[in-house]
């Protein structure tokens, strides 16, 4: 076993904002861009970074809930995460059961295949344990983070979500400086910490990967795509924000930092995310929020293409071969489907549908195959079932934030709403296109944040309604009816 610094940065941390959940959550979000490192390697098997602020509000809460801690959201939290409680249980059950019940008849990818990597048939073992592991953690997270940011705080520290939706954007600009700093790296040969930032044994770390004589970079992540993936889940998020009033510049530098950072990785699957959301965005402008977003669409479209063409200019004067690396970049995200790589991708998803077929729709079980996007890699481990659930739990969700659309925008717990909801879907626009499970807590967090401002919302809004209620009527009484009650009265007060 060995430490890394890591460790030696954040356990210090952890001990001092031990009794601070909100602490662990930050650094948990901040620590999640370094996907490629490891706070503690055991053999060929490395503990991420954010494992450890994530077991230490995991051990925190779990406390106090054994002290008898109740949190005032509990009530609207349960009924909303028990969809996803119950696929992650189905999950569970399923990585032990299907190998057994379908061994033999179905062919899956190993999670850690060695060489020749090869199809294997479906066979009982222990390589998905870590898998599981991973699951119940992250759902564990998924809970108490939901059940904890329903708090209000004490009177002299109120609890405020939305600096953990702050500190995603601030992860977001980080990332992007390690980028450049690789970039730097690879041009000038500024000394980059490579040993730190891919430690983790577990991963296969892509960093030589060239697109002509442009370098690839995937900053603190274990491939280009993966540091796209994230750039674009950050653009997801800030410039919805944006949409809806977010306070500040943070937001709008948040945003074009992204966009930068989606190009600088020269992924794919990052230019592609960027497409569809700037797509959703323009289909919601003309049809549900046509009137506050046309003028909003039309005025920032203007100041982005203006300091696109000011940002273009200075970068062709400074760097004249650019347009050739740029032409290149182009080249290769419109001709990916010609690529080998991506015909190996289309074969291993095809492949996990076939295993989903083969299992009668109750899938291989959870860790036993590895696929190259979201859905048929979903499909392949829970099957229908499991997907069904994961519908019901949109539904669910989807339910309760429509009504929020009367409440005030610039509300903070809406904000978060919002905020998460926009990096939710940029996390599962990538993983559709290139990504077979999301693991990171981050996800997770996000997911939280908006079971939690659901709940806190609604507390508001019922507050609300009820101060505008009118006081309840009096009873009427005709005159003959008040004067048999004062002679009632009267009998009353004579009789002896």
């Amino acid at each position: 076993m060995g430490i890394t610094l890591f460790f030696l940065a954040l356990a210090p941390l952890c001990l001092i904002w031990m009794n601070r959940p909100e602490r662990l959550m930050q650094l948990m979000v901040i620590t999640g861009i370094f996907e490629a490192s490891a706070a503690i390697t055991i053999g060929g098997f490395g503990i991420a970074p954010n494992t450890l602020p994530a077991l230490t509000m995991v051990s925190y809460i779990g406390g106090q809930f054994l002290l008898g801690a109740r949190y005032p959201g509990r009530a609207r939290v349960w009924p909303l995460a028990i969809p996803l409680i119950a696929v992650a249980g189905w999950a569970i059950l399923t990585s032990w059961l299907s190998p057994r019940l379908f061994e033999g008849r179905a062919y899956v990818w190993p999670q850690k295949s060695t060489p020749p990597f090869v199809i294997t048939l479906l066979s009982p073992s222990s390589a998905n344990l870590n898998q599981n592991l991973y699951l119940i953690l992250n759902i564990t997270i998924f809970v108490m983070v939901a059940l904890y940011t329903t708090r209000q705080g004490s009177p002299g520290r109120p609890f405020r979500p939305i600096i953990i939706l702050r500190t995603y954007l601030a992860s977001v600009l980080l990332a992007f400086g390690f980028g450049i700093w690789q970039l730097a790296n690879h041009l000038a040969h500024v000394p980059f910490p490579s040993d730190l930032l891919y430690s983790n044994p577990g991963w296969s770390i892509l960093t030589e990967q060239t697109i002509g004589s442009l370098p690839r970079i995937n900053a603190t992540f274990s491939e280009p795509s993966a540091f796209g993936g994230y750039m674009a889940a950050g653009a997801f998020c800030s410039g919805w924000l944006i949409l809806n009033d977010f306070p500040g510049i943070f937001a709008k530098i948040t945003l074009g930092t992204a966009i930068m950072g989606v190009f600088l990785s020269t992924s794919a699957t990052g230019v592609v995310s960027l497409g569809i959301g700037a797509l959703i965005v323009v289909l919601m402008g003309l049809t549900i929020h046509a009137k506050r977003f046309l003028p909003i669409i039309k005025r920032r479209a203007l100041q982005f293409l203006i300091v696109s063409i000011i940002l273009s200019v200075l970068v062709i004067v400074m760097v004249p071969d650019i347009l050739n690396s740029l032409g290149t970049i182009i080249d290769s995200v419109t001709n990916k489907q010609d690529s080998d790589s991506y015909n190996a991708r289309s074969s291993t998803d095809l492949d996990s549908l076939q295993a989903a077929l083969d299992t009668f729709g109750f899938g291989v079980g959870w860790g036993n195959n590895r696929s190259s996007s979201l859905i048929p890699g979903l499909l392949a481990a829970i099957g229908v079932p499991g997907m069904l659930g994961l519908v019901w739990f949109g539904w669910r969700i989807m339910s309760h934030v429509r009504p929020l659309r009367r409440m005030g925008r610039k509300l903070e717990d809406i904000q978060v709403i919002k905020g998460s909801s926009a990096a939710i879907m940029g996390y599962l626009t990538t993983a559709c296109l290139s990504a077979p499970t999301i693991t990171t807590a981050t996800f997770f967090i996000f997911l939280a944040l908006i079971i939690s401002g659901i709940a806190r919302a609604e507390n508001i809004f019922l507050s609300k309604s009820s101060t505008h209620l009118p006081p309840p009527a009096r009873r009427h009484q005709t005159v003959d009816a008040r004067a048999r009650d004062r002679s009632l009265q009267h009998s009353w007060a004579i009789t002896p």
